[in-house]
Formats: C-alpha cells, sequence, structure tokens
C-alpha cells in the first residue's frame, strides 16, 4: 500500500520532452512539457522540478527518477531551482525501482522530439526553462497576454465573491511582492505559477492563459491557499 501521508513525484525525460506523474493518496496528477533540442537529462531534470513546484505547501515528498543526471547534482539553473524547490519539502529520494506510475511518466515523455520539426518554437521555448501543461487540458487560448492580464486583473480587483486582500495579507504566512512567475500549467478552473503553485480563477479567465506566459504578481499564502493580490505583464 502506497504512503497516504507523503507525495510522490514520479519524472521522467526524453531527449526533448519531459513529463511527471504527481500522486498524494487517491489523487493523481499529469504534466507534461518539451525543449526541442534538449537532452534526456536535463529533460528528467526539468521534470523534478516542475513536480516539485506544483506542490502547493510544504510536505513530506519521495521523488521516483531513474537519472544518475540528476542524483550528481550541479550548479546554477535549473539545479539552484532543484535545491529551492526541494527546500520547502520533506524530501527523499528513489534512484531505482518498478514503479507504476514512473513508467507511466516515461510514456508520457515518450520518444525524442525532431528538433527540425519547429525551430522557431523550438528558440521561444528553450528561453523559458519549464513550460509544463496538464497531460489533457483546454486548448490555447487565442488572445494575447495583455488581454489574459486585463481579465485576470480586473477578476483580482474587483471579485464579490473573493477574500478581502487586507485580511489576506494580515493573515498569510508567505508573500510573493511584485515578482515575475512562470504560468507552468492551465486547468479548468485554475493556473499553476512557478513556485506557488495553483491559483483558483474563473474558467473564462483560465481559458485565456498559456502555458509559459511569464506574470508580475502579489500574492499571499493563507491556510494552505495562494490568493492573487495584483497581476502585471
Amino acid at each position: 500500500m502506497p504512503d497516504q501521508k507523503q507525495a510522490h513525484v514520479h519524472a521522467a525525460g526524453a531527449g526533448g520532452a519531459w513529463a511527471v506523474v504527481l500522486t498524494y493518496g487517491t489523487h493523481r496528477r499529469e504534466l507534461q512539457g518539451t525543449e526541442p533540442g534538449a537532452p534526456a537529462d536535463r529533460m528528467a531534470l526539468t521534470a523534478v522540478v516542475a513536480g516539485l513546484e506544483c506542490l502547493t505547501r510544504p510536505t513530506a515528498v519521495e521523488v521516483r527518477v531513474h537519472s544518475d543526471y540528476v542524483r550528481g547534482g550541479g550548479q546554477g539553473g535549473l539545479w539552484d531551482r532543484l535545491r529551492a524547490a526541494a527546500g520547502r519539502h520533506d524530501v527523499s529520494w528513489a534512484w531505482s525501482g518498478d514503479f507504476e506510475e514512473l513508467t507511466k511518466a516515461q510514456d508520457l515523455a515518450g520518444p525524442p522530439e525532431p528538433v527540425a520539426a519547429a525551430p522557431v518554437a523550438a528558440e521561444r521555448v528553450t528561453s523559458q526553462p519549464v513550460t509544463s501543461q496538464p497531460a489533457a487540458g483546454p486548448p490555447e487560448a487565442a488572445g494575447s497576454i495583455e488581454d489574459f492580464i486585463e481579465a485576470l486583473g480586473e477578476h483580482v480587483a474587483n471579485d464579490p465573491d473573493g477574500p478581502d486582500p487586507a485580511e489576506l495579507v494580515e493573515l498569510a504566512d508567505e508573500m510573493v511582492e511584485d515578482e515575475e512567475r512562470a504560468i507552468t500549467a492551465v486547468g479548468k478552473g485554475a493556473i499553476t505559477f512557478t513556485g506557488i503553485g495553483a491559483v483558483a480563477v474563473p474558467p473564462a479567465i483560465a481559458a485565456q492563459a498559456r502555458v509559459g506566459w511569464r506574470v508580475v504578481l502579489s500574492a499571499a499564502h493563507v491556510e494552505g491557499n495562494w490568493y492573487l493580490l495584483d497581476v502585471a505583464v
């Protein structure tokens, strides 16, 4: 029986693509991303970082990954993000084992993606180290990031059913103030940002968001949830 009190991050990479399966008890979530031309080792590391950054609050977590490269450690870039993300949790590592969900993650990562297929897209994606998205999610919106920010900002400022911002600031156990964060996943009624996890938004606004867009935001963490206080491009 799996440990019901421990999260598990099953991370895998292939040339140009990565995937991660997160499980916690009966809860399960899949994320995928691509970075054309990147080697499998970097993709495995990217998968681990994306998985840990999606955990919204400190928890015990076991990272399962078959990668000597990730085990070796390194400096700068993704390694710094890995240390920052892992530092928020009680992390243990499993470097080998016949894990069903890890096999699923490897299947999701799939075969290498041809680098020559889309050279312009490759340049865009590699400028954003972690660009994740649900394995099955809504199609990308046709609008611009400016339209998205305008809609999200209006919601944050004028949501009649939302909590009072002053109370959120007073009760917050963690704050993010005017920091740029990337959108790593988009759901039907939530958007996930690097470092803070998922934030609930109306489905119509979530439908306008695109994985990889970078947003300057302020947010408060209260009782296990993140709440947006302000957004800008």
